[in-house]
């Protein structure tokens, strides 16, 4: 018999047909798998919103928005153009990443990307620079 071929139904006969000591035995056993697995849910879910609350360093968010300024009134010099693509890129890498773990964790948690973000209070990504 393949896995493929086991239903919950079939397990329980199975299992109806062992001894107490044997099906405890089991029981213990599905415990600790659940445990394991719900554990590693956990640890998977807790990567994901670290990923998803990740910004830029303090230093580099003050600069981000001041060369952002200086752009804007076009004061901004060659070499704070670069360092501004530079931190711009890095905005985006960060959003890129921070949409995917939504994205991973709504699935995990089978619910739809607007509603994760409602209850995670995340208004726009764009927004954490």
């Amino acid at each position: 018999m393949t896995a493929s071929h086991l239903t919950p139904a079939l397990i329980l006969r199975e299992l109806g047909k062992m001894n107490v000591s044997d099906m405890e035995g089991v029981l213990h056993k599905l415990q600790r798998l659940s445990a394991t697995k719900k554990g590693a849910l956990k640890a998977n879910e807790a990567r994901l919103l670290e990923t998803i609350n990740a910004t830029l360093p303090v230093d580099e968010r003050a600069a981000y928005r001041r060369l952002a300024t200086r752009r804007k009134n076009g004061t901004l010099t060659p070499a704070e153009h670069r360092e501004l693509l530079r931190l711009s890129d890095a905005v985006e890498t960060l959003n890129a990443r921070r949409m995917q773990s939504v994205v991973k964790l709504a699935a995990l948690r089978k619910t739809t990307v607007p509603e994760l973000m409602e209850r995670l209070g995340l208004e726009s990504l764009a927004s954490h620079a």
